[in-house]
């Protein structure tokens, strides 16, 4: 996964560094932020466990609110003792803290705090933009809720690649492959349409600026100097055209 200007991970056994070159690069990173999303959802869970953790890679930033986060703690029965982020701190992991407009209830989702998921997005993205972060993590959004509240949300990609001027993106998921030390990568050449719509939405020409981007990538951030790229027919046995 790609940072914001520059690679968040990485990977080590791709680009041939021996191991304490990777810990050196990671600690030249500036730290990473996290979002952690809907306030109702698992993203605050994560933030406590992510503060919990006794070491990190790299500092990070969590993007939230302290109440939220001191309520669920609580509920977790473990201490959020987090410190405030400063430009320069040395703690692993700090927090900006946002206003939440209306307390959150695990599992009660309430539109009245969409602004606030949408407000610690832009944030961050605009931090990682400025070059203070090196790239941002992502807990998940309720985009029902958001639409809920009469703001236009489709997801994440789209609502960043607006934020950041992009005309073209591609969401890959990657990560080891269980009991394996190789790497699975898929990118995808739609997001967030209806299967009806799918079909129309890929092109000769989309499908081509989407592997472009993809075999970019596999070069640039993961160090693949010859990059395999395996595309999922939409029909059966990849007829009718594709």
């Amino acid at each position: 996964m790609t940072g914001c200007g520059r690679p968040a991970i990485v990977p080590i056994s791709k680009c041939g560094l021996r191991i304490a070159e990777a810990l050196k690069a990671l600690n030249a990173l500036n730290p990473l932020v996290f979002t952690p999303g809907e306030p109702a959802g698992i993203g605050p869970d994560l933030a406590v466990w992510l503060a919990r953790q006794p070491a990190v890679a790299v500092p990070i930033v969590i993007l939230s609110n302290r109440r939220l986060l001191d309520e669920r703690a609580a509920r977790l029965g473990h201490p959020f003792t987090v410190p405030d982020y400063a430009p320069g701190t040395t703690a692993p992991v700090s927090l900006i803290d946002l206003p939440l407009p209306v307390a959150a209830q695990p599992g009660h989702l309430d539109p009245a705090n969409a602004g606030f998921v949408l407000e610690a997005l832009t944030r961050a993205t605009q931090a990682c933009l400025s070059g203070e972060f090196s790239g941002l993590v992502t807990g998940p959004v309720h985009k029902g809720i958001i639409n809920e509240a009469g703001i236009p949300f489709t997801g994440h990609t789209e609502f960043l690649a607006n934020l950041t001027g992009t005309a073209q993106v591609v969401m890959m998921l990657a990560g080891r492959m269980h009991g394996s030390n190789a790497w699975l990568r898929v990118a995808l050449a739609t997001t967030h349409l209806p299967l009806r719509a799918v079909a129309d939405a890929i092109t000769t020409e989309s499908l081509t600026t989407t592997l472009t981007i993809l075999d970019a990538a596999l070069r640039r951030d993961f160090g693949l100097t010859k990059p395999h790229i395996l595309v999922a027919g939409l029909n059966p046995h990849a007829g009718e055209d594709g």
